[in-house]
Parts: structure tokens; sequence; C-alpha cells
């Protein structure tokens, strides 16, 4: 939370950085008949928006896709046909996993065939969907569709789809199916198996515009310059620009400023000006933030995440093998299976045999590799 003070002279600001903790978000009907997906209906944006500026999480949640998809789907025993005429059952799969461990849900499209007989699966990003009629149970009876929820007018506006189930199956006309884990108060919308780590996600965003503001001002200490005179606005703003086009960049970190004074006693003062003199703190933070979000993931190494950590493919391969079968009979087993339980309704029902992903080749290529002692990029 941050107050802003102001008078005729000065102008501060107060930032408080007590401990806060996500609290699950707030899901609401509104007068155009979708409920909202947190407050201010944009929280599938802000997931996204974190993610895209925390290194860390983008990575866990990449490679977290890449378990969950293996080798691709096995069709070297049964014939498994196509979800559509334009996408394959691999690339379904992995558009489904990436917003699956994204957000904690996915969804798709179904369409009847002309004989209605079979059906057609279309992805449907999950999130631009929103929750629309309910019935007395709680079941959506409908959902709508935007490509931008903060503009819901124009070429915006939300088009209105029917829930998969809520009728028989009208030839050509789309349904959809949406899945969701099940997780106690959250009726409606799911929310990520991170959510609890979302604050050290945002954080390590933070961390990183840190790092870049310090390359920007040449890594020199804040500063407080007292003048000993009051000049005229053009004379301070010069003053200003001058002083940012020394000292910021990666160019001016050796830059010298030279300021004249009358006298010994009438001159310019500097004082440096930081807020804690502790060169470890930041690393110490980098670490914290590092931990929680491993941890609410649930990994068990962060090298399965390609992040380095305790464990290294020439030294511990017992380490990363144990690590990684755990890892994947904990979380991604039942990641992967919810996806093609739900996928395998429509492929059976259409004539075509169950889905299965073959499994990664990885602890076989690790005892190899650290058999031989040496790294290969082709075997």
């Amino acid at each position: 939370m941050k107050s802003v003070k102001e008078n005729k002279n000065t102008a501060y600001s107060v930032i408080n950085l007590s401990k806060t903790v996500p609290s699950y978000p707030e899901f609401r009907k509104t007068t155009r008949g979708w409920i909202s997906y947190g407050a201010d209906n944009l929280l599938p944006q802000r997931i996204i928006d974190l993610n895209n500026e925390s290194a860390v999480n983008k990575a866990i949640i990449e490679n977290k896709v890449t378990y969950i998809c293996g080798a691709g789907i096995d069709d070297e025993n049964s014939y498994t046909g196509r979800p559509n005429v334009n996408d394959t059952w691999d690339g379904i799969v992995e558009k489904l996993a990436k917003d699956y461990a994204t957000f904690g849900g996915f969804c798709f499209q179904v369409i009847g065939s002309a004989d209605s007989r079979q059906v057609s699966i279309y992805h449907t990003d999950f999130s631009k969907v929103r929750v629309g009629q309910v019935n007395d149970y709680g079941i959506p009876l409908d959902y709508y569709l935007s490509n931008d929820w903060s503009r819901t007018a124009g070429q915006y506006a939300p088009v209105r789809i029917k829930a998969y189930g809520s009728e028989e199956l009208k030839q050509g006309e789309p349904y959809l199916y949406y899945y969701k884990d099940y997780d106690p108060s959250l009726d409606y919308y799911p929310v990520p198996d991170y959510y609890s780590a979302l604050n050290h996600i945002e954080a390590d965003g933070l961390l990183g515009k840190f790092y870049r503001n310090s390359i920007q001002s040449g890594f020199t200490p804040s500063v407080i310059i007292t003048m000993p005179s009051n000049p005229d606005e053009d004379a301070k703003e010069q003053f200003g620009h001058d002083i940012k086009q020394t000292f910021s960049g990666t160019n001016g970190a050796n830059a010298i400023v030279v300021l004249w004074g009358e006298s010994q006693e009438v001159k310019p003062v500097i004082t440096p000006f930081a807020a804690s003199n502790n060169s470890d703190v930041y690393n110490n933070v980098n670490d914290i933030i590092f931990q929680k979000i491993i941890s609410a993931h649930r990994l068990t190494s962060p090298t399965l995440a390609g992040l380095s950590g305790s464990g290294n493919l020439s030294g511990n391969a017992n380490e990363i093998i144990n690590s990684y079968i755990l890892y994947n009979q904990t979380v991604i087993h039942n990641l992967r299976r919810r996806i093609l339980d739900t996928l395998n309704i429509f492929s059976i029902n259409n004539g075509y045999g169950k889905l299965a992903v073959k499994e990664l080749n990885i602890i076989e290529r690790i005892r190899r590799e650290h058999i031989s002692g040496e790294l290969t990029v082709n075997s």
C-alpha cells in the first residue's frame, strides 16, 4: 500500500511493506449476464502479465507443459483419429496443458458433424471465457467469449455460447466444454496451483525491474544534492537534465561530476542516500522468492524446470532421476490424466482408440550421459 502526502513545499510517498497474503478472488454476477473473474473481471490477464514478468515462474510453467505432453500421443498401437480437420491431438493436448498449468483449467468447443455421429473439438483460450447463467445446482448453462474483457463493446463484445451438456447436440452448433479443478469456495472459476505464491511471482518481476534500473543508473547510489541558492525553474530543469545524462545508463558508471561553489562555505553539498547498506539484501530476497515459487509448484528439484539448483547432470544424476520420478508421479501424472480422461470421452465416442502419452526418455538419457561422463546434443 502506498500513500502520498503533500504540502506547499514537499511531496513524498510512504510505502508500506507489510506482509500480505493473496486471498481468493471475488466472483459475482454482473448486470450483463456473466460472472466476473475477479473483482475487475481481469484476473486471467493479471496472471498472464505476472508470468511474463517472472522468469522463474515462466520457466516452471513451460517445463510443466513439456512434461505433461511427453513425447507426444502414442498412436502406434491404435488409430486415434484427429480432433478436427486442422489440428492434431498433440497440438490440442499442448494448448490445453498450457492453459491448465497457467490458470488451473481448460476448455474447448465441441461441434457435432453432419451425420450427428461424431464431433470435432477446437481449443478455446481459457482466459477469454466467462461463466454465464447457472442452474439451481451451480452448473453453468452458457458462457461468454471475448477477445478483450477490458473492452466489452464493439468488436470486443462478448459472444454467448451454450455449455456442453446443457442440451442435445445440434448439428453444426458449437458448445463449450469447461473443465476446472475442484477447490473449496471456488464455485465458478479456478485459480492456478501456484496461486499462494502470487505475491512472490510479482516480487520476482519487480526485482528484475530493480536490476534494470540499477543498470540504467550506472549502479550509482542515490544522493541528495543541496544547492546553496534557489535558481529559476529553467536552471533547475537544465541541471537535472545534465545530471541524468551524465549518470544514467551503463556508460555513466565511471563519470565525474564537478559542482561549482562561490567559496568553501557557499557550495553545493552532496549527501549519499541509500535505503539499505546491506549489499546482500537483494540476493537474500531473490533466494526467498525462488524457494517460495518452486514450493508452490511442488517442484521436487529446480533442475527439472531448467533452473539452477543443488542438482546438476554431471554430479547428481541419481538425485535428478529420483526428483523427476517423484514429480512425475505426484504432479504431472495427475495433470495429464485429467486432460486425457476428458479428451478420451470424445475420442472413444468417435469410434477411435484411447489417447495415451508417451513418456519422455529422460531417466535413461541421464543415466547414459552420467555413465559416459559427458553431455552430447544428439545421442
